[in-house]
């Protein structure tokens, strides 16, 4: 939960705005450097911890931020998923806590919403095309092309925020 009982609403801003701010600058950075930088994820780790100890204890925010390494190491470990991605999951959890895990599964139904329209971007373009390729090229074609999936972060978090009840 990103608030407390009691200061209710007002206390939501605290929260939210650096949670989206760190998470749409690993965005903007990851699709023009292909990659997150770690001074961002420090920054964004270090707020993330500060408010989680002063609303929930110094060890949520910790826990939360290991969850995701956890979960998804073996999606880094097969080259699914790069290692800013599961950072900035991780930083994501120090500021929403243990519902890193609703973040995590909104991110992936986002990534796939996004895939999809990779995918139907390649059938537009192999279908539009004057050259028949072979649906063995097709396949080789799709599978090099390559996804920013802090995008997909950002879209798991902004639908967690806009889902979440505040007391």
């Amino acid at each position: 939960m990103l608030t407390t009982q009691r200061e209710g609403r007002t206390e939501i801003i605290y929260y939210v705005i650096p949670l989206i701010a760190t998470v749409s600058m690993a965005v903007v950075s990851d699709f023009r450097d292909w990659r997150i930088p770690n001074r961002l994820i420090a920054v964004g780790m270090i707020q993330g911890f500060l408010m989680s100890a002063v609303v929930r204890g110094p060890c949520d925010g910790l826990l939360s931020s290991v969850i995701p390494v956890v979960i998804l190491f073996v999606l880094f470990h097969k080259k699914a998923l790069g290692a800013g991605d599961i950072k900035l999951l991780a930083t994501a959890g120090t500021f929403v806590g243990t519902d890193v895990i609703r973040v995590i599964v909104y991110s992936f139904l986002a990534g796939g919403v996004i895939s999809l329209f990779f995918l139907l971007k390649e059938v537009l373009m192999s279908v539009t095309n004057r050259k028949e390729i072979s649906t063995k090229q097709f396949y080789r074609n799709l599978m090099k092309s390559r996804v920013h999936f802090s995008a997909a972060i950002m879209g798991g978090v902004m639908y967690y925020v806009c889902t979440t009840e505040w007391r």
